[in-house]
């Protein structure tokens, strides 16, 4: 089950987001973040739950100017990623991008994974400019698109 988190998943989210990122590899979000971002109309941050309606993953998109959202952040837990979690949370992003009439998705990938720019670019997103340095151990990042208006 897939749905809009609310401050009570803040708890939840904040321990899916140390166990799947490294904070020597990537910049995650801390707890008074994720509380912050929950307060903003701007953010459409979901979780995907279990059969208990436990958050088992979450994905993050931010709307920028009211014409794009900035898909921040995805991440579901080991012992769900075989199943639909990831796929689910991914297009509730683009399909959120649809609904709200906004032209563009955003996001940003490290530039040494090169199987998530494959699947990216297959998907319709491309390159848009590499920012250096943009993660901790000093790996850029590939800033990718996708034009949503009138899809």
């Amino acid at each position: 089950m897939i749905r809009l988190a609310t401050k009570n998943d803040a708890e939840a989210i904040y321990a899916i987001e140390k166990a799947m990122f490294d904070d020597s590899i990537y910049c995650g979000l801390s707890l008074k973040e994720i509380n912050k971002l929950l307060s903003k109309k701007s953010t459409y941050l979901y979780v995907y739950c279990n059969e208990k309606n436990m958050p088992v993953g979450y994905s993050l998109g931010i709307i920028i100017n009211r014409k794009a959202i900035w898909f921040n952040s995805l991440a579901v837990l080991k012992e769900y990623q075989s199943t639909d979690a990831a796929k689910t949370l991914f297009n509730i992003i683009e399909t959120t991008s649809k609904n709200l009439h906004l032209n563009t998705i955003i996001l940003e990938i490290r530039k040494d994974n090169k199987a998530l720019h494959r699947r990216y670019k297959n998907m319709g997103y491309s390159i848009w400019k590499e920012l250096e340095n943009y993660y901790p151990d000093g790996c850029s990042a590939l800033r990718m698109t996708k034009q949503t208006k009138g899809l």
